[in-house]
């Protein structure tokens, strides 16, 4: 807190304390508040997720719900059918999809809570009774489920870091083998999974269980280059999976 209060006085900014949060992860940190007084909190948001102390998801997952929930019945009373698919897609997909791989390896609890509301929005589009078996209509509109499209989008970020694409940052974070030793498995666009040191949360991490998933590919989808191609053919290997 001190190393920020002094960047932010060195750039002409004021550190505003009654807005400003302590959000501990890991194990517990003790700042110099260097004269503020940020107020100590279990969880924070940042760009909008919801992040607690223990990166379990449970508060975003719980905000995301309620949020998508009140949204869906308003569309069940207003909207007409034929649009509720457009309106559903830019109101309630759009929040299940925001920022969703950080919900990787999260409890399959959750992971549940979410695929509810990817549900409840298929019937509502489709008109279908609240009963119905699902996997048709997610069918019938080409929708992954909840914990495949988290899927989905992490492999698209290992695909944008194995060919520097991606954010400086995420790329730094996926590491592939490569041809320096003439290893056969560096033609296999293979990514290195690095030790962890914590099985509940090492496992997360997007170095980890983004290398792991993305060895699971079969080898063409690994081999593809071109980023549209790849995400056509990951989308019609996740479906089939």
């Amino acid at each position: 807190m001190k190393a920020v209060a002094e960047w932010m006085r060195n750039s002409k900014l004021k550190l505003n304390s009654d807005k400003t949060e302590v959000l501990s992860l890991g194990r517990l940190l003790v700042a110099d508040r260097s004269g503020s007084s940020p107020t100590p909190t279990d969880h924070a948001r940042n760009l909008g997720v919801i992040l607690d102390s223990t990166l379990s998801m449970t508060k975003q997952v719980s905000a995301v719900s309620s949020s998508c929930f009140n949204t869906l019945r308003m569309i069940y009373r207003w909207i007409p059918t034929d649009t509720r698919r457009t309106v559903i897609q830019a109101l309630v997909s759009s929040k299940l999809d925001y920022g969703n791989a950080l919900y990787a390896g999260a409890l399959t609890k959750l992971l549940k809570r979410m695929q509810r509301i990817q549900n409840a929005s298929a019937h509502l589009i489709l008109n279908a009774p609240c009963h119905s078996h699902i996997t048709p209509h997610l069918r019938d509109l080409h929708w992954l489920p909840v914990n495949k499209r988290i899927t989905f989008k992490l492999l698209t970020h290992a695909h944008k870091a194995l060919h520097n694409t991606g954010p400086a940052y995420l790329n730094r974070q996926l590491t592939f083998y490569t041809l320096s030793h003439q290893l056969r498995s560096a033609d296999l666009a293979l990514a290195t999974i690095p030790r962890i040191l914590r099985a509940t949360t090492g496992c997360r991490s997007f170095s980890h269980f983004a290398g792991k998933t993305w060895n699971t590919l079969p080898l063409l989808l690994r081999q593809t280059e071109d980023l549209l191609t790849f995400r056509k053919h990951l989308k019609t290997w996740l479906f089939e999976q």
